[in-house]
């Protein structure tokens, strides 16, 4: 949780002494709400809340300005990229319902159209007319919209702007079109009433993306719920597929101008921002719409910045608002004072209800939380964001009048804090990370010692511009998620899944065979590839409250680690097995040998400090880089970690520079090679890993095809091997950054028909 929030709840438990009236067995959440609420000020906490700022977009004169600016961009013939970011900020900025606001999203459109996002632009046409747009220049954008539709070859939307049109003339176009306009407006026409009329039942239908089909959920002592393989499953097979019941964004402050739907958690899209916070973001208007019944009550959170502080009790709040509406009635039964049911009975009378009559939140219901296991000052923190949020919700939020919630207010805020306390519990045990490639459209370089923007996209569209790819993408978790069904899954250390996340939908391969009858186990963040053992242990005992007995927690796993640490010594030639803190090198110290105590080379990190990606500098620094990283191989051995960190460093910062000469490019390329292999041998090439590091090989044939005159490159046998494992991994990031890459690619490679296998 943020440290705003942390310092207040730390502060509130001391000085209260709250842990007193935590109850010496933990029952239920509600038991545990109700003991605090009567020794924690509900004020204090109304307090906090008061004072958080309310950030509302920057205004009107910033939105004009930020938007003047990208006009003159515009006019100079900026790069489209650098205008649409200007753009994208001016609607950011904007009020809601403001002339600029109606202006920006007009003004984007333009630019969208340029760079083939007819789709987004013909929404921004919208917006515009709906918005408080210029009537004396409506025209336009109607025919701009029109252009859109034309484009995407949806003739069915041109009907309104046909409408919107004639609305304008008044019925005498002669006096308001010119004659090129009464044309263009006959043939909008025509293309409309071609379409064929025909009324489209929108069926509901329920949603059968999500299947267990090749595994059973089972349940004994020692395994609690746990997932069993119902026939064989080799390896790739598709084993289970569920789409986030809830999911929220992972705020990090280091990142700037990214945008992810709220709704269907696309990701890297043209923001559809809501104007009153100017925060929460999405990629259409339809999402936007959709997801208004539940960020009704999370707009003034984010206004507040209430989301940023308190991490995965955000998940908690989101999940509690995805499951009210199905949850209401029985609710208000719970909040019955005369009845005055128990929390866990009502539970139970819940959760082992008919599978259509709560739907999914009532498999998020029976997840379980752990709180019986948790240290006491976990579950008095999750305890009180609960009642926190629920006060949040009473107070700041349209809740009670939206829901017409008029009875018994005391007892329903303790009931709503009990279930969102909950939640909080639940996904610190259940929740997953969704992690994807995240994008950017520029960055900054060094040139003649300036620091100056360059655009990574090609100017007419959105695929990397040659040998750039590596800067355009870099892997991030981008959203916390809940998937019951899954979330069944128990944890080993060396799991037989792994997971393949596309949008908010998680789908769930098998990596090795899987015998019938056999269990079927992820892992829940502590990897025997990525943490040691004793790491692990903690960590798991931390989070999740068990003891770990998997094979490789049992059996120990010090023989993979050595594997990719090994060091050899310059003065004894023995090798060991050292894992190298790379900020203790950096600081001087020193690394002596386990065999004869002799001082390790660690010269070869000067590395760091001899790089330098100021173009001018280039060819007096690289060959200083190649006679260090020789040193580092002689020291550092086979697929060493710490060499391969090395290997990324120097490709991270030279790649781009690549065209400048032969002896560059063959030596990053070989560096590129090399670091393919490490990162597949250590993590496997169905990995985020291995595809960064595909991402340098990528655009080293990009650069080659550029100096060769635009001829696809010819690979060799292991570069062709590295390409169709490459197309391979591709599968496990989402469709939109797959169809990208993959276009990025073929535009410089001969693809063989086994490489497009």
């Amino acid at each position: 949780m943020g440290s705003e929030w942390d310092a207040f709840i730390e502060g509130a438990i001391t000085s209260l002494n709250l842990y007193q009236y935590l109850p010496k067995r933990f029952t239920d959440e509600l038991n545990v709400i109700q003991r605090l609420s009567n020794f924690t000020s509900r004020a204090e906490l109304q307090d906090w809340l008061c004072q958080l700022p309310n950030i509302l977009p920057a205004g009107e004169a910033s939105s004009n300005e930020l938007r003047t600016k990208g006009n003159a961009m515009f006019k100079h013939k900026s790069s489209n990229h650098l205008v649409l970011a200007a753009y994208n900020k001016a609607i950011l900025a904007a009020p809601a319902g403001s002339r600029a606001l109606a202006l920006s999203h007009a003004n984007r459109a333009v630019v969208l159209i340029r760079l083939g996002r007819y789709r987004e632009a013909y929404e921004d046409c919208q917006l515009a007319l709906d918005g408080d747009y210029p009537a004396e220049k409506r025209l336009k954008v109607y025919f701009r919209q029109a252009e859109c539709a034309e484009s995407m070859n949806d003739h069915s939307k041109l009907g309104p702007i046909v409408d919107g049109i004639s609305q304008i003339a008044d019925g005498d176009l002669s006096q308001v079109l010119s004659k090129g306009e009464r044309v263009k407006l006959q043939t909008l026409q025509t293309k409309y009433d071609a379409v064929e009329k025909r009324s489209v039942e929108a069926a509901t239908r329920s949603d059968d993306s999500n299947f267990l089909a090749y595994v059973k959920i089972c349940s004994n002592r020692e395994g609690g719920r746990h997932a069993i393989a119902q026939d064989t499953l080799l390896t790739d097979h598709i084993v289970a597929r569920e789409t986030a019941v809830s999911f929220v964004p992972v705020y990090d402050p280091n990142v700037r101008n990214t945008y992810d739907c709220q709704k269907c958690a696309k990701v890297n899209v043209i923001p559809f921002p809501c104007s009153t916070c100017g925060s929460a973001c999405y990629c259409s208007i339809q999402c936007r719409d959709d997801h208004r019944p539940v960020h009704r009550f999370e707009c003034t959170g984010y206004q507040k910045r209430l989301w940023h502080f308190i991490g995965i009790a955000h998940l908690g709040m989101r999940s509690f608002l995805d499951g009210f509406d199905t949850i209401r009635s029985k609710m208000l039964k719970l909040c019955d004072e005369k009845c005055d049911p128990k929390f866990d009975v009502w539970l139970t009378d819940v959760t082992s209800g008919g599978e259509k009559q709560f739907g999914h939140y009532k498999q998020v219901l029976g997840l379980v939380t752990n709180f019986h296991r948790m240290d006491p000052d976990d579950v008095l923190r999750y305890a009180l964001a609960g009642l926190m949020l629920s006060i949040y919700l009473f107070e700041f939020t349209p809740f009670l009048s939206a829901y017409g919630l008029t009875q018994g207010i005391d007892r329903l805020r303790h009931c709503c804090a009990a279930l969102i306390m909950r939640h909080i519990g639940q996904l610190v045990c259940n929740g997953h990370a969704i992690s994807e490639l995240r994008a950017k459209s520029s960055c900054a370089s060094s040139y003649g010692g300036h620091r100056e923007a360059f655009v990574l996209l090609q100017e007419d569209n959105f695929l990397p511009q040659a040998g750039l790819l590596h800067l355009c993408f870099s892997s991030s978790r981008i959203f916390t998620a809940i998937f019951p069904q899954i979330s069944m899954f128990n944890h080993d250390c060396n799991p037989n899944i792994r997971n393949h996340f596309d949008r908010s939908t998680l789908t769930v391969y098998a990596t090795r065979k899987i015998p019938q009858d056999s269990e079927v186990v992820n892992c829940y963040g502590p990897h025997y590839k990525l943490m040691p053992r004793d790491m692990r242990l903690m960590h798991l005992k931390q989070q999740y409250c068990f003891d770990c007995y998997c094979d490789r927690c049992r059996g120990g796993d010090d023989m993979f680690l050595s594997k990719y640490n090994v060091i050899c010594c310059s003065v004894c030639w023995q090798q060991f097995s050292m894992e190298l803190n790379m900020e203790h090198l950096l600081a001087g110290n020193s690394v002596f040998c386990t065999h004869c105590s002799a001082a390790i080379d660690t010269d070869w990190v000067r590395i760091f400090e001899q790089m330098d990606d100021d173009q001018e500098y280039v060819d007096r620094d690289f060959q200083r880089i190649v006679t260090l990283y020789d040193r580092c191989e002689q020291t550092l051995v086979g697929f060493n970690q710490t060499k391969a960190d090395v290997l990324d460093a120097i490709l991270h910062t030279y790649t781009k520079h690549a065209t400048m000469n032969h002896f560059l490019h063959s030596a990053l390329q070989k560096y590129a090679m090399e670091l393919v292999s490490s990162r597949r041998e250590r993590y496997d090439r169905m990995s985020l890993e291995f595809l960064t590091a595909c991402s340098y090989l990528l655009d080293l044939w990009a650069m080659l095809y550029l100096v060769n005159g635009h001829v696809p490159v010819e690979l060799s046998k292991e570069e062709h091997t590295a390409l169709k494992d490459f197309r391979a991994a591709i599968s496990i990031v989402g469709m939109e950054n797959r169809i990208l890459i993959l276009d990025y690619a073929e535009q410089f490679v001969i693809l063989n028909e086994e490489t497009r296998d």
